[in-house]
């Protein structure tokens, strides 16, 4: 449990970083695809409520070890404080958009490719990893 803790915490660090620099907004997609995923993310982290949007990564990650109730609210809630911080200090999300959204030829893998632009002007680049288990779409962990 404490490993698969230790990769979780390890994916939500550097997705942080990596959602510093990105997300959505084009195409008519699923419910359950990618970019429908990561434009429920992102438009929560626009919005500020960062503990939600933590919540929506973490109930979409691919990970083999289910995450009790207790360790899953602690780590939504240091995670939600990481992005607050991170995200505030470019001035917030100002937009985003969805730049694309691939997937391979077996349908069972696919990224989406963000872009974010934030309130001190500045822009940033993202792409995000998905694995499609049991016909529901899971954000990646290092794969």
């Amino acid at each position: 449990m404490l490993k698969s803790m230790k990769k979780i915490f390890s994916f939500l660090t550097v997705m942080t970083v990596v959602l510093f620099t990105a997300s959505c907004g084009k195409s008519s997609v699923s419910e359950n695809s990618p970019a429908s995923i990561e434009k429920s993310i992102n438009t929560q982290l626009q919005k500020g409520n960062y503990e939600k949007a933590i919540e929506i990564m973490v109930d979409h990650l691919d990970t083999s070890d289910p995450i009790g109730a207790k360790e899953k609210a602690e780590f939504i809630k240091a995670f939600a404080e990481k992005s607050k911080e991170s995200y505030e200090a470019k001035g917030g999300i100002k937009s985003f958009e969805i730049v694309s959204e691939n997937f391979s030829e077996d349908g069972l893998t696919a990224t989406v490719e963000s872009r974010f632009t934030f309130g001190d002007g500045t822009e940033d680049m993202q792409t995000s990893k998905y694995v499609k288990k049991d016909g529901e779409w899971k954000l990646s962990i290092g794969k």
